[in-house]
């Protein structure tokens, strides 16, 4: 559908404003959960006839200014820092001559603790249990069996949801009560498929135009944390990759994209010029640079191309 310009009215209707992308995870080969190599590099593809792809600061400098974006605007964002996003996706950019922004979780880079959302995706992976019954309260439970490896993932992303709801101290007892109740022991460092880049890499991509930029300390969700442990969280992150990367870092991205005006204010008091959410949607100079919506890059080319035109807005919109 995409090849014969389907979405090129879209295109053309979003032409003034910006799009932000966001990825997390890349594999080699098809995977359901990850976008493979020969998938973004369709997107890549995709992006070089339909857009002009900018870096993340060129973009903000243009909503800070107050500046007409070029048309077609595209920004390539990759939450968290995996080192898949080295392994795979930095050399698909460098072959496209792309520009992109990897937001990193400075705790992870320096191999301190896992990305907590993984730790579920472990526990479910490696316990020798057919079936859960978690508890999070009176009456308020997730069940669900464990017959094959897609269960396992779905029942990790349902508690992940209740776990995002805790207080961050809640949410850590939770995890090492459901890893003890599953007889799951958790190594202190991330195993393969869940390691981050490490710090070589790190400026080795900062270096060729894939800039590394905050993405907290340890990845909280930054509502459920005290006023002190939130500036902990965006004031050390931007030193640690200050100190490391050897420039300014100007952009901050909210772990699972939860904000609230606190929030939002403590970022602009960090020292950032920008912060992006999870919220769907373009991008243009009425945007509060703080606020930066983006939308999910699907794997399957003909969704991307949906997404990435405008098209799917419209559609949830009228419910096409």
């Amino acid at each position: 559908m995409y090849n014969f310009g389907a979405f090129a009215p879209f295109n053309w209707a979003n032409r003034g404003n910006a799009l932000i992308l966001m990825y997390h995870r890349f594999s080699r080969e098809q995977d359901s959960l990850k976008v493979s190599a020969a998938e973004f590099e369709s997107h890549l593809e995709y992006l070089e006839k339909n857009h002009r792809v900018l870096s993340l600061s060129e973009t903000t400098n243009y909503f800070q200014e107050g500046k007409t974006l070029p048309p077609n605007a595209a920004v390539i964002t990759i939450d968290d820092g995996y080192k898949d996003a080295y392994e795979i996706a930095f050399p698909l950019l460098k072959k496209f001559e792309m520009p992109a922004t990897v937001y990193a979780i400075t705790d992870f880079l320096d191999e301190k603790c896992w990305l907590w959302t993984d730790l579920m995706r472990f526990c479910m992976l490696n316990t020798k249990a057919d079936a859960v019954k978690i508890g999070f309260g009176e009456n308020d439970f997730v069940a669900a069996n464990l017959t094959d490896e897609k269960q396992r993932f779905e029942t990790a992303s349902r508690l992940n949801s209740r776990l995002k709801k805790l207080l961050n101290q809640q949410k850590e007892a939770k995890i090492k009560e459901i890893a003890e109740d599953l007889q799951v022991k958790i190594p202190k460092l991330p195993t393969k498929d869940f390691a981050p880049i490490n710090w070589s890499q790190a400026r080795e991509m900062d270096a060729e135009n894939v800039r590394i930029e905050s993405h907290t300390v340890t990845h909280p969700i930054l509502t459920n944390i005290s006023e002190k442990e939130l500036d902990f969280e965006m004031q050390t992150s931007k030193k640690r990759l200050e100190e490391v990367l050897e420039r300014r870092v100007e952009h901050f991205c909210y772990p699972n994209g939860s904000f609230n005006e606190n929030v939002r204010k403590a970022a602009e008091n960090a020292g950032y010029k920008s912060a992006t959410t999870t919220e769907y949607g373009f991008n243009n100079l009425q945007t509060n640079r703080f606020l930066l919506k983006r939308i999910d890059a699907q794997s399957a080319i003909e969704n991307f191309a949906q997404s990435a035109s405008g098209f799917e807005a419209v559609r949830q919109k009228v419910k096409i």
